[in-house]
Formats: structure tokens, sequence, C-alpha cells
């Protein structure tokens, strides 16, 4: 079986394979014990040794990422989508546009009506999780 070796930074990681330079590659179940260093960690240095197919058969780290001095951890290394997180009052306030979303779009007859609508119902919704029933 041929094979290809790749040296790379990691992106992210879970039980089941590495991601490295925007691609997911998951843990061959016929690796041989103690070949793949489960130890990597987001942002370390790892030598991929990959199946034709791309299935991992070998990981070792070369370098871990380095650690920042004030006790922080380091940074995370970049992702391909770039997608942020959000915090809890985002979060809330985005579920609460889609759920208003679906219903406004029932009652608005123009663009003008629909935003202010929308905008209304969507403000009532974060209210109403955050602090409780408005009405009670």
């Amino acid at each position: 079986m041929a094979k290809q070796v790749i040296s790379a930074t990691v992106e992210a990681l879970n039980e089941r394979g590495i991601k490295v330079n925007g691609a997911w590659h998951n843990f061959s179940s016929y690796a041989q014990n103690g070949a793949i260093d489960r130890t990597a960690q987001v942002g370390d240095t790892v030598e991929l040794e990959l199946t034709n197919t791309g299935w991992v058969r070998g990981l070792k780290v070369i370098q871990r990422a380095p650690a920042q001095s004030n006790g922080q951890a380091a940074p995370q290394a970049p992702s391909a989508l770039g997608a942020r997180q959000l915090d809890a009052t985002q979060y809330t306030r985005l579920r609460a546009v889609e759920i208003a979303a679906t219903v406004v779009v029932q009652y608005s007859e123009d663009l003008e009506a629909y935003m202010a609508n929308l905008s209304t119902l969507a403000n009532w919704i974060t209210h109403y999780v955050e602090e409780g029933d408005p009405l009670a």
C-alpha cells in the first residue's frame, strides 16, 4: 500500500481524526499500537503518515505549540473557514432572529414592514430568553 508523509500544523482534532492543511484525515484502525501520538494538540507541528486514501497510519509530534509566557494558552491555528465564536448574548440574538423570521414573513406585506416586525419580535424573544416573560 502506498503511503505519503507530510509535515503540517494541527488546525483541529478530535477522537476520530486530525485536520491539517484544511483537510480532515481519520485515524486508521489498522495503525500499529503507538504509531499515532494522541497527545497532539492544536498548533503543534506534526508528521503524518497517510495511506493513499488519506487515512492516518502514523502521527508524530515534531514540535509542540509555543505556550504563552504569561500563563495563557497559545493561540489556536487559524481554521480554513475562519469561523468566529459567538458569546451567549450574540447566540441568543441570532437564534431569536431565526425564530422570528419564520413567523414574521407570514404577516408582513412588504420589506419595510417585514424588517420592523422582525426587529420587534426578535427583541421580544431575546428579552424573554434573557430576563423571563416580559408579560408576567
